[in-house]
């Protein structure tokens, strides 16, 4: 299987479009961008018109088959845009998928949206049909060398002018978090766009324009990334946000990780697509399961429930302190000994 990366799209577009494309991943940036790519470059090849057609169930296909059919003699250019919501693949939708090549048309131009299936298919082959006959786009969130390289690329389109400092920088502070650093880059290139752009001015944007979500937040956490981590909740304390969605999304992380340290065989990605965790995250898990002390469980448990019990009570600023202990205690670097 031959991956196109999100720096590589625009020149792979500018030597040929494809027929067939398959976005494969779910970060809401990367398939936009690939898309608007797509559709620049289609529109240039009078490709005008667009049609979605979404999977959200088996029978949904025939929609599909339908769309193949009708086609006459007053047919325009299309884009066919399939959009899978769909979970789980069946056999027969399998067998149906794996024909599309078979619809091959000059004027169809098909773009294939996996979402929650993409994990599926990157470690299998059965749609191998489908995959010889399409260019496969990588729009799953990138991280460490990927997200590096990602960046590099974002900053060279704007035509940012940023010191190695500032580029390491944004690395630090938003691996993994596309949608807000693509709008820290908007904002850059609006604020200065001619100019050298120094840490100071980074630091700046950072602080005015901070968007994490409790993941971001969790990662960091699970990554012993403390600075980081500390950061994040202060921009959450700033924005006013909801400490109970963070008590909650973090309850429900710690379960996991306790569920996966009592698995006696375990198999990480395979336990975390279970728990509808994106595959992504393994490696922030991998290294919580490492590191963390379990013999703190108990205490941390314990801490989560006063918190509650504080926010539903008699809500305060205190809140935001054992909030912040929380975060160094799950983040200090006691690795665990079976």
């Amino acid at each position: 299987m031959k991956i196109i990366y999100p720096e590589e799209l625009k020149q792979k577009l500018i030597k040929k479009l494809n027929y067939f494309y398959i976005l494969l991943g779910e970060d809401s940036i990367l398939l936009s961008k690939a898309e608007q790519l797509i559709f620049y470059f289609a529109k240039d090849k009078k490709f005008i018109e667009k049609n979605t057609i979404n999977i959200e169930k088996s029978t949904d296909w025939n929609k599909v088959i339908n769309f193949h059919k009708s086609k006459n003699l007053f047919f325009k250019k299309t884009i066919l845009i399939i959009n899978f919501t769909i979970k789980k693949l069946n056999l027969s939708l399998v067998k149906n998928i794996n024909k599309i090549p078979l619809f091959k048309n000059k004027d169809i131009l098909t773009v294939i949206k996996l979402n929650a299936l993409s994990s599926l298919i990157k470690k299998s082959t059965i749609l191998k049909i489908l995959i010889l006959e399409s260019e496969i786009i990588y729009c799953s969130t990138p991280y460490e060398w990927a997200f590096k390289k990602w960046l590099q690329y974002e900053i060279k389109t704007r035509n940012l002018k940023i010191t190695q400092e500032s580029f390491l920088l944004l690395h630090k502070y938003y691996e993994g978090n596309t949608l807000c650093l693509n709008q820290i880059l908007d904002i850059l290139s609006i604020t200065w766009p001619n100019e050298n752009i120094k840490i100071e001015k980074i630091k700046k944007i950072i602080n005015q324009f901070s968007i994490f979500s409790p993941v971001n937040w969790i990662n960091a956490i699970f990554n012993k990334n403390k600075k980081k981590a500390i950061y994040i909740l202060d921009s959450f304390f700033k924005q006013k946000y909801n400490p109970l969605i963070l008590i909650r999304t973090l309850q429900k992380d710690l379960l996991i990780l306790l569920n996966m340290k009592r698995e006696k065989k375990l198999n990480i990605n395979f336990f975390l697509k279970k728990n509808n965790i994106s595959l992504n995250r393994s490696k922030f898990f991998a290294n919580a399961l490492y590191y963390i002390d379990f013999n703190n469980f108990l205490k941390i448990i314990r801490i989560l429930l006063q918190i509650e019990i504080k926010i539903k009570k008699e809500y305060n600023n205190s809140v935001w302190i054992q909030l912040k202990t929380l975060t160094l205690l799950l983040s200090s670097p006691m690795k665990y000994t079976p």
